[in-house]
């Protein structure tokens, strides 16, 4: 465990076999719950005037995402890269087009719950921009600590933190504004994927209790988060006639 990972054995895992073919199934389960969690808060966010993934979710996998693009030499450096990292660059591209719409939502929509009343869009910029650039540091000494060639660790923290603030940001807001039961499935549906696919890659190293251990406690977060939602009244956007109670200040 101490060791880490064996990129050898992860190449080897995903290069050839039926081991190939079982990781690309379950890759292919984890892109689309990625994707029903980021189509779906974007469409929810415009509809509902709000952001839909929690703020320090959408920090910490923009600044993962991000310096994976910015990384580009080490995917492309050598023909004999390892064929998921090549994918994962381009993956990410989209992905962090599409946090920089939620970033856009924050500062549209929740600059005054998030820093004051009368907050305007140049200070709540620069706010996140501060926010922002502190995670990009946080995730620069996570990176230097840690021994991830494939940064497979990185991917990791992503997916634990994907669904960590869901219920209290729910729970913060009091109704189903800013979420839906297709972006929380895809939540589900990501760490279904995501965590065989480690297994799979190296079965020695994310085997080991401790992954086994936050795999269900992933997964179990993911499945109370539904039930959570299911709970709580719709929203009902406000209109001429019937204006919105001011909303509770939003979490996470």
């Amino acid at each position: 465990m101490n060791e880490g990972y064996d990129p050898q054995v992860v190449i080897d895992n995903s290069t050839g076999g039926l081991s190939m073919a079982v990781i690309l199934v379950l890759m292919a389960v984890a892109g689309i719950g990625g994707y029903m969690q980021y189509v779906g808060a974007i469409r929810r966010g415009a509809r509902d005037r709000q952001y839909c993934i929690p703020l320090v979710t959408n920090l910490w996998n923009f600044a993962h995402d991000v310096t994976f693009v910015l990384s580009f030499e080490s995917w492309y450096d050598d023909e004999n890269e390892l064929w998921i990292l090549k994918l994962f660059w381009v993956g990410l591209i989209v992905f962090s087009l599409m946090e920089l719409v939620v970033i856009s939502h924050i500062i549209r929509y929740a600059r005054e719950d998030l820093w004051g009343a009368g907050c305007s869009v140049p200070r709540a910029i620069a706010i996140y921009s501060a926010m922002q650039a502190c995670v990009f540091g946080i995730f620069w000494w996570f990176q230097g600590i840690t021994d991830d060639p494939l940064e497979y660790y990185g991917l990791t923290t992503t997916v634990i933190m994907a669904s960590a603030f869901n219920i209290s940001m729910m729970r913060a807001r009091g109704d189903r504004r800013g979420m839906s039961e297709f972006i929380l499935w895809g939540y589900l549906t990501l760490s279904c994927g995501f965590w065989p696919w480690m297994m799979v890659s190296d079965p020695d190293h994310f085997t080991h209790p401790i992954y086994i251990l936050i795999a269900v406690g992933n997964i179990a977060i993911d499945i109370v988060s539904i039930a959570y939602y299911r709970s709580l009244p719709e929203y009902v956007p406000a209109t001429s006639e019937r204006p919105a109670e001011r909303e509770s200040v939003p979490t996470g």
